[in-house]
């Protein structure tokens, strides 16, 4: 198990809070039990944003939940017990107790994990997983976790997992959708400069919607307030040396004309 003091080295090293580097610990620890896990493995899509840190970025910003996707056949109900069983076995190896409280819709289970690993780090400690049932299973591939914590690096796990173009396609529609969540700019920004499949990506998104989609909107949806006020507040424990909004919503736009409008 990683020590208090490895946090704190991490912690100055990559100038972030404390309860930041625990929690990217925890997400490393429970990502590395799904994978170990026959149930979860077949059946869960890694998505969001945490799937780019932990799969393809390593040194991507920071992020503070899971977030899965089921086939719509899937029983929810199924999964309480599955995931009692899944923290039982956690809390029987480590020298920490997790606990869990449950909310159970239709469509959507989210387990929200309780720890306490370092007392010596004073924050809310809640984990959200978030686990999705869709008719709707976009393109994903299974690939290796890139684990940062040496003692989960001496298994090679891997997860189903949204390829970049997926994601990208994700992105778009919860802008598109008003889900006002200033990462989900970042994301974008990020994505799209990067050499992806704009056709995959506009695929993937006819897919979802059933139409083509009007870029244009989603250049409106950018300049929404709500970003703007909300930009510091939910992405700068995240992401050290935050970029301004502006900087950042002025290169996507020109992303935005030149790669998904041309």
């Amino acid at each position: 198990m990683i020590a208090y003091s490895q946090i704190q080295r991490l912690s100055a090293k990559q100038e972030l809070p404390e309860e930041i580097i625990e929690k990217d610990y925890l997400i490393e620890l429970i990502l590395f039990y799904f994978a170990k896990d026959d149930y979860f493995k077949e059946r869960f899509v890694f998505r969001g944003g945490t799937a780019l840190k932990k799969v393809y970025f390593p040194d991507y910003r920071f992020s503070e939940d899971l977030d899965f996707l089921v086939d719509d056949n899937e029983n929810l109900r199924e999964y309480e017990q599955r995931i009692d069983e899944f923290l039982a076995v956690i809390n029987s190896k480590y020298p920490f107790q997790i606990d869990k409280r449950l909310e159970l819709n239709e469509d959507r289970l989210q387990f929200f994990i309780l720890y306490d690993i370092f007392t010596e780090i004073k924050a809310v400690k809640e984990l959200k997983v978030d686990i999705l049932r869709d008719s709707f299973i976009p393109s994903y591939q299974t690939i290796e976790i890139l684990f940062g914590y040496q003692e989960f690096k001496k298994e090679n796990l891997s997860l189903k997992t949204y390829r970049l173009e997926t994601v990208v396609s994700d992105k778009i529609s919860r802008i598109l959708d008003v889900d006002n969540e200033p990462r989900d700019i970042y994301d974008l920004w990020y994505l799209l400069k990067l050499e992806l499949n704009v056709v995959s990506i506009k695929t993937e998104l006819k897919k979802r919607y059933g139409y083509d989609i009007y870029f244009p909107n989603l250049l409106t949806e950018l300049t929404r307030e709500v970003y703007r006020r909300n930009w510091r507040i939910r992405l700068e424990k995240q992401i050290p040396k935050l970029p301004r909004y502006e900087i950042i919503t002025e290169e996507l736009k020109g992303l935005i004309k030149t790669k998904l409008l041309s």
